[in-house]
């Protein structure tokens, strides 16, 4: 196990250490089990978002793309 140094806002201090108070519990284990909640949460979330462009009908073309001489008469008007 590795240790480090977190800086933590008074706020969420608070918030740690009242929880491990409730659950009689380090708060070495509650800040470990928070973190990885979040990150799998993230992972999850982000798993999930497909992108996707959307589409939108547009009718009948009005001029056959095939046609060179069509396409380049509607292109110069």
């Amino acid at each position: 196990m590795k240790r480090t140094t977190l800086i933590l806002n008074e706020k969420c201090m608070e918030k740690v250490e009242e929880l491990a108070r409730v659950e009689n519990r380090q708060i070495s284990e509650i800040v470990n089990d928070l973190l990885l909640e979040g990150l799998m949460r993230r992972e999850q979330h982000t798993a999930k978002k497909e992108f996707s462009l959307p589409s939108f009908p547009m009718g009948k073309p009005r001029v056959d793309l095939a046609d060179r001489d069509a396409l380049g008469s509607v292109m110069e008007s």
